[in-house]
């Protein structure tokens, strides 16, 4: 029985953001350990970060299920996710950014996966910039916060920014 499985979304790398999945299966697959992260490959890294340990059925319905049905998402390999959401991590805190405080713990169903065992490449920012774009639960003031700290960690001209302000409604 395969111990992980692992899902993105297929338009992940055209997006610059979006759901990762990693779950590793224990007890006969009947228990399952789900990491369930929301990559900014722009430059804030594991923006969001989940754990959740629950019977397969309830991962596969309501976690798996959910996933796939909102955000087209596709069977990867375990060490590709496991390499995509670390890097994403690291190019994050480079520019200042830590990632998500639930981060640690849903990185637990990385056990056992070997990230060195993928071959892609990953590029981050956009454009050899770190990039950033306001997500519309992001107030007005953490986005300010966020180009303070690019501009600090850059300086000028050497970032790029997509930033509405107000209420992104």
């Amino acid at each position: 029985m395969t111990t992980h499985e692992a899902l993105w979304p297929t338009g992940l790398f055209e997006q610059g953001i979006g759901w990762v999945i990693v779950a590793r299966f224990k007890s006969a697959g009947q228990r399952v350990e789900a990491g369930v992260f929301l990559v900014d490959l722009g430059c804030l890294g594991a923006k969001w970060a989940a754990y959740e340990n629950c019977d397969r059925e309830d991962y596969l319905q309501r976690i798996r299920g959910y996933y796939e049905s909102e955000f087209q998402m596709v069977p990867v390999e375990p060490a590709c996710a496991r390499k995509l959401v670390e890097q994403a991590a690291e190019y994050a805190d480079g520019l200042g950014f830590a990632p998500h405080r639930d981060y640690n713990k849903a990185a637990r169903v990385f056990g056992g996966i070997n990230a060195q065992a993928c071959s892609q490449h990953f590029v981050f920012g956009r454009q050899g910039k770190p990039f950033y774009c306001r997500g519309p639960r992001e107030t007005e003031e953490q986005a300010r916060k966020i180009l303070q700290q690019l501009e600090q960690r850059c300086g000028a001209g050497n970032y790029e920014f997509l930033v509405a302000l107000g209420n992104p409604q």
